[in-house]
């Protein structure tokens, strides 16, 4: 649903934007996609889809449960410190 910013008509900020935010200020932290959904008022096959996207982010705790495990803007090093 568009919203309007000044004159322009603005489109709202895609859901996998939203979900990456999300994420990415809570690893570590589990979920159930049904709560995630609610919180970023978009539906749970969004979510579902988003985690079967991005399945190197997540780990399954449970049926219905998952983990963030890592966030897309992290780096990783390797054992010399290096990228």
């Amino acid at each position: 649903m568009p919203f309007w910013q000044g004159e322009h008509k603005m489109r709202t900020p895609s859901k996998s934007l939203l979900i990456d935010k999300y994420i990415s200020e809570r690893i570590g932290q589990e979920f159930k996609p049904n709560q995630l959904a609610d919180t970023l008022n978009c539906t749970v096959q969004t979510v579902y889809l988003y985690i079967r996207k991005n399945p190197t982010l997540f780990t399954t705790v449970n049926r219905g449960v998952f983990k963030i495990i890592s966030g897309k803007n992290q780096l990783i090093l390797n054992s010399n410190s290096t990228i």
